[in-house]
């Protein structure tokens, strides 16, 4: 008799929580709330951890659930009844938490059409007619199976004692039995002192970026520890086919996930608390917001209308301008963040684009200022922007301006009533940031229709001359004007990697028409295909499978705990130290720059060219990267070494400078 034995935790079954502990927790809130003990969740964490401690001095492997609850009651001066009626609710939260891993499901039903024996091992306080249940439960148990648990036997599985009754019990050879357990101690060098064939299930140990949620638990409620479980959950349930999918998955579910659902419950608890009746979520960043929105909404039961709203900087500041008296919108076309926004590529084609103007009809203007047709298309270096900067002084451009915005007005004014922004519902918009332009644009144009925006919900706020400290701008992660949160947790303020985690797959905006009684978008691509093939939809499937396994019971965690420092670390832990695996993915994204849709990889891997001359320049080439830990690890490891060598090489110059301005300016005193 060939016999298929499997450890139970974290091999057939595991639980949406990232450790085991966090169950104590869970059920802390959850006795606290229903004022069933009198001391704070983390407390009952501690007394129930340290029962269980004092159970296993005493009596060893014979440690079970009633005897740790006798413990736990001396120690929180329970009644039996009070001790009993906390028991059961731990069986109810282990029963409501446990998952089956679909994996460990194939190799059991790939044993038993062998004809194998299937058997279940666990080291665990828990009774088997409890485990026996859960098995039940999720299609893993039939008749003819075993269970063997370490209470019932007073044996372990460290010290394969418990394995060597189970030979016993069955007279069955130990190179017969086939055992599966996550546990490297237990299941692994347990079973191979008993003489078992043994094979290790390492699936469901939490990765880098689960960990660091998990880490969080206690200052989270609970919350971080749940989004490391479903991570890992998720994982489990949709194994990856490639080294690139697993290098997408990995991130989609322990970086973006975590901060992304963190600030969307963000905005929920807050236009919950505002009895706020709509929420707006504004192209293209919006389409991945709000697709969490509603799943989350759904699963908080909350009563909100959520939109999605087509909308970008192009189309709705040009509109904006016929809103303004004239000195508020010359200093409205001054803005970095629009006209004079000199990141990316820019021609003169691009940059007139920007307020609805083609060349031809500027033609005389240019021509002026030094520019021929052959320069209409070329990309122009920083002396030649400045120069078609300077058009804004000139009136009669200006006036072209003005009538390009006033016909844009009116069609975007149709597509706002259209779509109910310019009723009297109380509502909210949501952008990512930064600066808060489109808001103000659009509350500029609600304005004359005495319409408002009751709240903007950012995911960051920079600081500029433009903004306002009191508006109804309200920042999630930072708010550089009130100088308050995380803004300094990643170079310029984490703006690439989040603005890549909410890309559309749609192109952006860049005017509105009438089409059948309609006014539809127009867009300056239709379909975002490059970022469609790199793999967005396949992150935003793990994304929505995350979601499903989260557990936001709020008898058991907090969804409105805050979250910003878990996920500034797993965030800080993607971008400044990526894995091989992804950089190579992630480095790959189409990134586009500036106000164009024009891509490029969003890191580049250096060579050799670029090490000999950074020595040469004292400075490490551009090499056109946006995410430099990114083109680091993707270059090979000789070219690592060379970069590592360079830096080192720069902190010996700088200090050496340091020093000798220290030893000139004592010199010079008197």
């Amino acid at each position: 008799m060939y016999i298929a034995s499997f450890d139970i935790f974290d091999t057939v079954l595991t639980r949406v929580a990232g450790e085991p502990k966090t169950i104590f927790l869970l059920l802390g809130k959850q006795l606290n709330i229903q004022s069933l003990i009198k001391c704070t969740p983390e407390a009952f964490v501690n007394a129930r951890i340290q029962a269980e401690n004092l159970v296993y001095r005493n009596i060893g492997e014979k440690c079970s659930l009633e005897k740790i609850y006798i413990e736990l009651a001396i120690k929180l001066r329970l009644t039996a009844e009070q001790s009993q009626v906390i028991m059961q609710k731990e069986l109810a939260i282990e029963s409501q938490l446990l998952q089956p891993i679909p994996i460990a499901k194939e190799i059991i039903r790939t044993a038993r059409n062998q004809k194998q024996q299937i058997m279940f091992v666990s080291d665990m306080y828990l009774p088997s007619e409890f485990l026996k249940q859960q098995l039940l439960t999720h299609s893993l148990w039939e008749d003819g199976d075993l269970i063997y648990v370490s209470n019932e036997y007073g044996k372990s599985k460290p010290s394969g004692e418990l394995f060597r009754e189970i030979i016993k019990i069955h007279h069955v050879p130990p190179h017969q039995i086939l055992h599966h357990g996550n546990d490297l101690i237990s299941d692994i060098k347990g079973g191979k002192k008993a003489g078992l064939q043994v094979k290790h299930f390492t699936e469901t140990a939490l990765n880098k970026y689960e960990k660091i949620l998990e880490y969080y638990s206690y200052a989270t409620e609970g919350l971080s520890s749940v989004m490391a479980g479903a991570s890992r959950l998720t994982r489990l349930q949709n194994p990856t086919s490639s080294l690139y999918q697993k290098g997408l998955q990995d991130v989609a579910l322990g970086v973006i996930a975590p901060t992304l659902i963190g600030y969307v419950l963000w905005i929920l608890q807050q236009s919950k608390m505002m009895n706020l009746k709509r929420l707006y979520f504004v192209s293209r960043d919006g389409e991945i917001l709000l697709a969490i929105a509603k799943k989350l909404a759904d699963k908080l039961k909350i009563d909100c209308e959520l939109c999605y709203v087509y909308g970008s900087r192009i189309a709705w500041n040009l509109p904006a301008l016929a809103s303004l008296n004239n000195q508020e919108a010359i200093k409205f076309l001054k803005r970095s963040s629009w006209l004079l926004d000199t990141t990316g590529n820019v021609s003169i084609h691009e940059f007139l684009a920007r307020v609805g103007i083609v060349p031809e009809e500027v033609n005389d203007h240019l021509t002026k200022i030094g520019f021929t047709q052959q320069d209409w298309l070329k990309i122009l270096n920083y002396r030649e922007q400045n120069k078609l900067h300077s058009l804004i002084e000139n009136e009669e451009f200006r006036e072209i301006i003005f009538e390009k915005a006033y016909q844009a007005k009116q069609v975007l004014e149709q597509y706002l009533d259209q779509e109910g922004l310019l009723d009297y519902t109380s509502k909210g918009l949501v952008d990512i940031g930064w600066l808060g332009s489109s808001y103000d644009s659009l509350a500029a144009i609600l304005n004359t229709h005495d319409a408002k925006l009751d709240a903007g919900f950012f995911f960051g706020i920079k600081k500029n001359n433009n903004n306002q400290q009191i508006d109804h701008k309200k920042g999630y992660f930072f708010d550089e004007r009130q100088q308050i949160g995380f803004k300094q947790f990643l170079p310029n303020y984490g703006i690439v990697p989040l603005e890549m985690f909410c890309t559309a797959e749609h192109g952006t905006v860049i005017s509105f028409r009438e089409e059948n009684g309609q006014i539809k978008p127009v867009f300056r691509k239709e379909c975002n295909q490059k970022v469609i093939d790199w793999g967005l939809p396949f992150v935003r499937k793990s994304i929505d499978c995350f979601i499903d396994n989260l557990l936001l019971d709020e008898t058991l965690v907090n969804p409105g705990a805050d979250v910003r420092e878990a996920t500034a670390d797993v965030l800080k832990c993607f971008w400044l130290n990526p894995s091989e695996i992804e950089a190579n993915t992630w480095g790959n994204f189409p990134w586009e720059k500036g106000h164009s849709e024009t891509t490029e990889s969003l890191a580049r891997s250096y060579n050799l060219t670029d090490i000999l001359q950074s020595f040469l320049t004292r400075k490490l080439p551009d090499n056109q990267n946006i995410w430099f830990q990114g083109s680091i690890t993707k270059s090979s490891p000789m070219i690592r070494i060379g970069i590592e060598g360079f830096i080192k090489y720069q902190d010996l110059l700088s200090s050496i400078k340091s020093k000798f301005i220290g030893l000139t300016h004592c010199t010079n005193s008197p």
